[in-house]
């Protein structure tokens, strides 16, 4: 009996497609290639982030691993066409989900916290929203002394998360509010120390900003969020006679079908903060400008702020923002105290022109810093000193048309006492300004007490043959670190 010889198919006896094989080593060598060859990016405006940078080769790092670890984060942050497969990423797993009514929340993510950053001239700077639901630890004010439950640095829960996320709707970020009103009754009464202190000789005003989930949470989702009006209400019931609340939320109420706020950022717009100083204004009695005819109006474009940083949300991407800034027509030169330096400063700007991107809010003062003086040619011997997180950087500049010198006073940099600053510097007025997640924070809130006769302390310089033996000792113990700035003390900010 024959047997039949079985045949093989003809598609197997010839193996792959050669056109097949040809094609994807042509891809794989072009790609190869541009990743080697293409200049590569610094940031990513995508992710809003610093990307790696290409690490230095020594022996240390070759063969402790560090270099093949670096370089792997390198390789893989400056691959070209990176930020399109973001985007495609992030695009499919937003397909994965359902934009019911326009809407996505994101449960899990934290609202933008703006916790201290060490400078002041990178541009990148966080700026500062948190949920005073967190437990906080407050304490009433005190003239002088000092309280050991407030240290120089904010603990972690100090600085607050607000765990309801971020709503999108149509493409605009907004962060949920939880405010607790005995962290806001703590805030007034530290306004209110400064009161006492310096009774009639000082105008103290205090302004609590709403944010943007205020006036733009669609109806039917306002419980979602707490009432920031309510908040703000509260804090001012608390001020006490002589302490004047200022009423920016019935200002900027008014004006809600206006570009007040961004799309992809805490933050309010320079149109925002107007209407806020128109408020200022009639509070402190003098007549505001017209924003229309009095200012000389200038805009960045392509701007993308915190909130899309956090979401990578498509639909914020497509909408995206622009920063609009007003130049009033009065001389105006900016002075900064940097870090460390509390008793010189130095040449700044009120307007960082040169910003761009990501980067846009800085045009604002070019971010935070321990204090900035500006001095203007209205001459009529008024000063003012304005205690700020970033939403205050914006609305500084509207000031320049009405005191001969104001004064910046960042609540989280700020190295000495706020009271004798006031008092040698012979002060009109002073204006708190906070956005409502900010003044409902024990962070902020505590921050204002802390101010008030702070004394500033050197830091200690350690001999350079024991800072050596320190780094290297921290290198052994967490080698992941080698190498890596932290982004945000690279800094601005900025906000």
């Amino acid at each position: 009996m024959q047997v039949k010889e079985k045949k093989e198919p003809e598609r197997l006896k010839k193996g792959p497609f050669p056109w097949q094989m040809i094609l994807f080593t042509a891809v794989l060598t072009v790609a190869g290639i541009c990743s080697l060859l293409l200049e590569k990016p610094d940031v990513s405006e995508m992710e809003q982030r610093n990307l790696a940078q290409k690490p230095q080769v020594s022996w240390q790092s070759w063969f402790s691993g560090t270099f093949s670890k670096e370089f792997d984060a390198y390789y893989a942050d400056t691959f070209p066409l990176r930020d399109f497969l973001v985007a495609f990423s992030n695009g499919t797993k937003e397909s994965l989900g359902i934009r019911y009514d326009d809407i996505r929340i994101l449960g899990g993510a934290d609202a933008p916290v703006e916790t201290p950053d060490e400078s002041v001239s990178q541009p990148d700077q966080a700026l500062s929203q948190s949920d005073a639901s967190q437990s906080q630890s407050v304490s009433s004010p005190q003239q002088g002394g000092s309280d050991s439950s407030l240290s120089s640095e904010p603990e972690e829960d100090d600085v607050g998360v607000n765990k309801s996320g971020i709503f999108i709707y149509k493409g605009m970020g907004m962060s949920l509010f939880g405010g607790n009103e005995s962290v806001g009754k703590v805030y007034a009464d530290n306004i209110n120390a400064y009161h006492e202190v310096f009774g009639d000789s000082v105008r103290v005003f205090d302004m609590v900003v709403p944010t943007s989930a205020e006036f733009y949470l669609p109806e039917k989702y306002k419980e979602l969020s707490n009432s920031e009006k309510d908040a703000i209400e509260s804090i001012y019931r608390h001020l006490a006679d002589g302490v004047t609340g200022v009423d920016a939320y019935s200002a900027i109420e008014q004006h809600t079908d206006e570009y007040l706020y961004f799309n992809t950022d805490h933050h309010w717009t320079g149109r925002g903060a107007y209407w806020a100083y128109t408020a200022f204004a009639e509070a402190a009695g003098f007549a505001p400008l017209d924003i229309e005819t009095d200012y000389t109006i200038k805009r960045i474009d392509n701007f993308l702020g915190s909130l899309y940083r956090q979401t990578q949300d498509s639909k914020m991407r497509e909408k995206g923002d622009y920063v609009e800034y007003f130049i009033p027509d009065v001389q105006a030169q900016a002075y900064i105290v940097q870090k460390d330096q509390p008793y010189s400063k130095s040449e700044w700007m009120v307007w960082a022109e040169s910003v761009s991107g990501s980067n846009s809010y800085l045009v604002f003062l070019c971010g935070d810093a321990p204090m900035i003086q500006i001095d203007t040619g209205t001459r009529n011997g008024k000063s003012i000193v304005v205690v700020k997180e970033s939403y205050g950087n914006a609305f500084v500049p509207f000031l320049i048309p009405h005191y001969e010198h104001i004064y910046v006073v960042d609540e989280r940099y700020f190295q000495t006492s706020l009271v004798d600053f006031i008092q040698k510097n012979n002060v009109d007025d002073l204006l708190f300004l906070n956005n409502a997640f900010s003044a409902m924070t024990g962070y902020h809130a505590n921050n204002l007490k802390k101010l008030m006769y702070q004394v500033y302390v050197p830091p200690v310089e350690m001999p350079e043959e024991e800072e050596s033996q320190v780094e290297s000792s921290q290198e052994e113990e967490d080698p992941k670190w080698q190498g890596i700035q932290d982004e945000e003390d690279e800094d601005e900010e900025d906000e």
